[in-house]
């Protein structure tokens, strides 16, 4: 058993367990899109949500820096270019012109995987579904479909996004699981992280006071 001291007191909660910070490192462990988004409410009045892209498996969950690149959707050659443009451990993250053509397929999650990509999220359209499953490359996009367009390479990579009220910039911190993709700006990461543990607690708090027999409305004083 470990000794307590005065210096680690304060990590152990009431019920004698060591309580685990929540950081950028095991965000996706320990949290969900949902808490990033409360945060992010919370303190800034603005949800962080990327509105209609969601993962081609419900089993993805990924938290990384952004690399961005914007294309049309009928050039996919431009995120050919940007994988290569990517660090190791980096998200990348696409705007398109539209979602009318798919710029993303198992030819691309194969080579970015490769490189050592984290995902790749696209507000646009996908494709080869099955076979990016299979190969376990986490992929989030708007659509899947079948039809492409051609390796133009006319696009841009680094650029600041601007999707609906949003601007993305790479350096920016994402977090994309089965609810949803949440951009966090990376000004505002360590505040943000911080209001995810006071959210944490709160709920665990609610949850062993409901499994008590305390009725949730007299928790929530509604």
């Amino acid at each position: 058993m470990a000794k307590i001291t005065p210096k680690n007191l304060l990590k152990h909660n009431l019920n004698g367990k060591e309580e685990k910070k929540i950081t950028l490192d095991n965000l996706a462990e320990m949290s969900s899109t949902d808490n990033v988004s409360d945060a992010m409410k919370n303190l800034y009045k603005t949800n962080g949500v990327v509105e209609g892209i969601k993962p081609i498996s419900s089993s993805y969950k990924i938290v990384g820096r952004i690399r961005t690149a914007i294309t049309d959707s009928g050039d996919w050659g431009t995120l050919i270019k940007a994988i290569y443009a990517c660090n190791e451990d980096e998200i990348l993250f696409v705007k398109c012109s539209d979602d009318t053509k798919a710029v993303w397929g198992e030819m691309a999650s194969t080579a970015a995987k490769l490189h050592g990509l984290k995902g790749t999220i696209i507000c646009g359209a996908s494709r080869d579904t099955n076979e990016i499953i299979e190969l376990d490359y986490p992929v989030f996009s708007k659509i899947t479909r079948s039809n492409a367009g051609f390796a133009l390479n006319e696009g841009a990579i680094g650029s600041d996004l601007f999707i609906n009220d949003k601007i993305i910039k790479t350096g920016d911190v994402v977090f994309a699981d089965c609810d949803g993709v949440v951009v966090i700006p990376q000004d505002k990461v360590d505040e943000v992280l911080a209001e995810v543990n006071n959210i944490k607690k709160f709920e665990d708090d609610c949850f062993a006071k409901i499994k008590k027999g305390q009725q949730l409305d007299e928790i929530l004083n509604l």
